[in-house]
């Protein structure tokens, strides 16, 4: 039973993506059970990405030493077994839709339309994790507006311009999530699979991550004057969202400065200097699909 539990992956999103459903839930006025609920439901939806993404994964996982010894996959390892982890993915997506219904039809289906994001992401032929840029727009789409706009129209909310605009800025930060998490993967992903940033390289995708995160700034901005918050609600508005994409590369920044070119590799397409390295036996399983291929 913890096996299956452990498919969750709950330590690796916890402390971040329910927040923005609870957002959505709070500025919609909901009351104290409507955004318990809503918390809930996206708490199984949230478990639902992770156990998708490693029920995908499990065949690409078993070749990676470091995961499997890091037991974030137990597919991959043998501990449980498929028709479980299905059973798991449909009681994670039936409890969901259940309270979803329960508290607002419009709201479910933003929620539908969630989950099957969540799935595009990771399921074959579609895989949008290895699609250029289509990785980080549905990973902004399906951890940051969807569960935000979700949780608002769940409690009862009627959207407006304002909430347009946070809608927008959550989803620039779920795009720095992404792009943030392949700059920390780099020397991994670059000789196994495709992302946006091995395809535009390590340093482009530091200016990338930069450039989302000052355009945060713009639409945190806007929404400030437009809801006429504090200058200290303001303030602290923007220094999480300038923190947090330094937080998500701590270790790194002064690493990445020191390395030299060769120790970190080429980006996906052809770094002049250093090519990326093939690993036989993976690069078929890519390959078989469609042109941005499969894991």
């Amino acid at each position: 039973m913890i096996d299956y539990l452990r498919m969750l992956r709950i330590k690796d999103w916890i402390k971040f993506y329910p927040l923005f459903p609870l957002l959505g839930a709070y500025l919609a006025g909901g009351g104290r059970s409507e955004i318990m609920l809503v918390l809930i439901a996206y708490m199984f939806i949230i478990g639902y990405a992770f156990v998708v993404n490693n029920y995908y994964d499990a065949e690409i996982d078993r070749q990676h030493r470091g995961k499997v010894e890091s037991g974030t996959n137990p597919l991959a390892m043998g501990r449980v077994d498929e028709k479980g982890v299905l059973l798991l993915m449909s009681a994670l997506v039936s409890i969901s839709l259940f309270i979803s219904l329960w508290l607002d039809l419009l709201g479910a289906a933003f929620v539908v339309l969630n989950l099957l994001v969540l799935t595009a992401y990771s399921a074959r032929r579609i895989r949008l994790k290895e699609r250029y840029l289509w990785d980080m727009a549905s990973h902004g789409l399906m951890f940051g507006t969807l569960p935000f706009i979700s949780g608002f129209v769940l409690s009862g909310g009627d959207p407006s311009r304002g909430i347009i605009l946070i809608s927008l800025l959550v989803f620039i930060v779920g795009c720095e999530a992404l792009i943030a998490h392949q700059i920390v993967d780099y020397a991994e992903d670059v000789e196994s699979t495709t992302t946006t940033v091995t395809r535009i390289g390590e340093k482009n995708g530091l200016l990338m991550l930069g450039g989302l995160a000052a355009l945060s700034l713009v639409f945190a901005f806007a929404s400030a004057r437009f809801y006429q918050l504090s200058l200290v609600m303001t303030a602290a508005s923007t220094l999480c969202l300038v923190a947090y994409p330094a937080y998500s590369l701590r270790g790194m920044l002064n690493d990445i400065g020191h390395r030299p070119s060769a120790e970190r590799g080429g980006a996906y397409r052809g770094d002049p200097e250093v090519p990326s390295k093939p690993i036989p036996g993976k690069r078929e399983l890519r390959d078989s699909g469609s042109r941005w291929g499969l894991r």
